[in-house]
């Protein structure tokens, strides 16, 4: 593994929301090889703002079954639970 990569969540967003066009695809194929790659990490607070923009802010509503097996899916990375020290340390990063 050639590194970690931080992954926001507008790119989760537009990967799983098709009718983002051009940034849909762009989105898609970088958590795709994220995915493939073991390198993607995400944050506690990037996987709750991922369930509220898909519940509430897409073209396309998300159910709560279909978050949930999103979100699980996304257990499989590295996920960094947020802290008042990991903030601070971020700042070091």
């Amino acid at each position: 593994m050639s590194g970690r990569r931080f992954v926001d969540t507008n790119v989760l967003v537009y990967a799983h929301d098709s009718s983002a066009g051009p940034k849909h695809d762009r989105a898609a194929s970088l958590i795709q090889e994220l995915r493939e790659s073991g390198e993607g990490v995400l944050s506690t607070q990037v996987l709750q703002d991922l369930c509220v923009n898909l519940r509430r802010r897409t073209t396309r509503p998300r159910s709560g079954d279909e978050i949930r097996r999103l979100i699980r899916d996304y257990l499989g990375w590295k996920v960094i639970t947020n802290t008042p020290a990991t903030i601070v340390e971020a700042l070091d990063a």
